[in-house]
């Protein structure tokens, strides 16, 4: 995501998807490069975006994991995306792209 469209999905700059509002503040997380073309990068978000919805979400009771990590409350969310991109990884070929996570591991 370019610098641009994280600042419109804040609401920093005019424009954007009205969708995106829900989801403010926005942080870039995580960059993946090394796509072959446009086409493999939105195969692969795709396939991330249909197993992070499918992921089971934040427990109601019990919760060990706002409780073992950071008070960040989007630290669910992304410990929730990451385990999404795992099962991505094992089922599509990633070994030509590469990977920076931006955040300290949740």
């Amino acid at each position: 995501m370019s610098v641009r469209l994280l600042k419109q999905h804040n609401g920093e700059l005019q424009g954007g998807a009205k969708a995106s509002r829900a989801g403010r503040p926005w942080i870039c997380a995580c960059i993946i490069s090394g796509f072959a073309d446009r086409s493999e990068a939105c195969m692969f978000e795709s396939k991330w975006q249909t197993l992070s919805r499918r992921a089971p979400g934040k427990k109601k009771e019990n919760d060990n994991l706002s409780s073992e990590h950071s008070e960040e409350p989007s630290a669910p969310l992304l410990q929730r995306r990451q385990a999404a991109l795992n099962r991505v990884k094992a089922s599509f070929d990633c070994t030509h792209l590469e990977i920076n996570w931006h955040l300290d591991q949740f």
